[in-house]
């Protein structure tokens, strides 16, 4: 209990609590510009794969038979 009262009462305990938020937003941060890139990238993905159907030619990654 000593320990929670020295976290919210003492200068370097309300200091922890500020890094441990800021590394939370952070994270937070990180993750929403990770998906959104990963989304973004899928879409522009699936945009070229119909394309490439829609022309008859095969996906970028197919392999040639010869």
């Amino acid at each position: 209990m000593d320990a929670l009262i020295d976290l919210f009462t003492s200068f370097s305990g309300l200091l922890s609590l500020a890094v441990i938020g800021f590394i939370l937003l952070m994270a937070f941060y990180f993750y929403r510009l990770v998906r959104n890139n990963v989304e973004k990238a899928v879409a522009e993905q699936e945009r070229q794969e119909k394309a490439a159907a829609s022309h008859g030619n095969k996906p970028a990654g197919a392999a040639v038979s010869r």
